[in-house]
């Protein structure tokens, strides 16, 4: 099963350890699912990391490294979306999510972000919460 995972459910399940958002970091690293990721994507998860506001989690550079580690797993899949999408309007940097999934074949894009979720399902693409996706895989 090819997933996507929107931003704020990666930061959340590094922030929150009893939740949804972190039952899917724990399935991530057992490989329970394929994560699929995109260069923006990336680019996305080390930009919103490294934000003072989560200094807790550690110093730039051992935010930056737990990241590297994690996306460097084996069944982590890189794409690179030939397709630009405009389906999100009032949020045009959420369409990186829509790019990445349907380049990569994903079954999903697990989100918390209301403009992702209020379309349900994008060419086949079914987009939910964590706590849907988690109920899935338990």
């Amino acid at each position: 099963m090819r997933a996507v995972i929107d931003t704020n459910v990666l930061i959340s399940g590094i922030i929150s350890k009893k939740s949804y958002p972190a039952k899917i970091i724990n399935y991530w690293i057992l490989n329970k699912f394929d994560p699929v990721v995109s260069p923006e994507i990336v680019e996305e998860y080390a930009e919103v990391l490294t934000r003072d506001k989560f200094s807790a989690l550690g110093t730039v550079s051992m935010r930056l490294d737990f990241l590297n580690k994690f996306l460097s797993l084996d069944w982590v899949l890189l794409v690179y979306p030939k397709e630009k999408f405009n389906i999100i309007e009032e949020d045009s940097k959420d369409n990186i999510f829509l790019e990445c999934a349907f380049e990569g074949r994903c079954d999903f894009i697990v989100s918390g972000d209301h403009h992702l979720l209020k379309l349900k399902e994008y060419k086949g693409i079914k987009i939910i919460t964590a706590e849907e996706f988690v109920n899935l895989l338990a």
